[in-house]
């Protein structure tokens, strides 16, 4: 069996060395496909969600690296499987924790600019809506309006609804179940991005220097035939 954990934010790859700078918990499309490329052909891949969702594209490209290798993925919502999580949560499958809660809603973006961007980027993200709610479609057997009035309110399914509604397929048989709490949406601004970068770039003059004065001990060393 090969684990997949899908935790803390979904971003996209570009935003991992962030992510691991600061320690926080996070899930890439690389990742997942990482670890799908190093499994047996014919290994079972376990997916384990607990995510309050993140980039609705890494979402949507890691739903897609799972869906391909559909007929051995097994998702386990463990406690909250949220906006690109959700979308996820789709891709196999599926079984919740009884203390499990799914959410989907609208895609959200932010857009600067006049009444002619505010209107291109509404028509955009109602089309990025259509184009998510195929997944659910796909998994639930409703019909994209139905499905869509279901995003456009915002909606959160315990697990016995979620059951229901058929987004997923059956709650975990068990009787201890440790429900995790998870941060919602992504936490990383462009000040943290910068942050990070600066003391990324620090620590790397910092390695550079001290390989440099190691290489000038080493050779004055040399001179003295030590």
């Amino acid at each position: 069996m090969a684990r997949i954990d899908i935790r803390g934010d979904i971003v996209v790859n570009e935003y991992a060395k962030f992510y691991d700078w600061f320690k926080w918990d996070y899930t890439c499309p690389k990742k997942v496909s990482d670890i799908i490329d190093a499994a047996t052909p014919d290994e079972p891949l376990d997916v384990y969600i607990n995510s309050g969702g993140g980039f609705v594209s890494a979402g949507s490209e890691i739903y897609s690296i799972l869906l391909s290798n559909r007929s051995r993925v097994n998702i386990h919502i463990e406690s909250l499987a949220a906006s690109a999580a959700s979308i996820i949560a789709m891709a196999g499958r599926s079984e919740i924790s009884p203390v499990g809660m799914l959410m989907i809603h609208n895609v959200s973006a932010s857009a600067s600019g006049d009444y002619h961007v505010m209107e291109k980027n509404a028509e955009i993200l109602k089309q990025y809506n259509a184009a998510l709610c195929a997944s659910y479609c796909a998994k639930t057997g409703k019909k994209l309006d139905a499905m869509l009035e279901i995003m456009d309110r915002e909606t959160w399914l315990t697990a016995e609804q979620a059951v229901k509604m058929g987004f997923v397929d059956r709650i975990m048989d068990t009787k201890e179940v440790e429900a995790v709490a998870s941060e919602f949406g992504i936490r990383l601004t462009q000040a943290d991005i910068e942050r990070a970068t600066a003391e990324m770039a620090k620590a790397e003059t910092k390695a550079q220097e001290d390989e440099s004065r190691k290489n000038n001990i080493m050779s004055d060393l040399d001179k003295y035939g030590v």
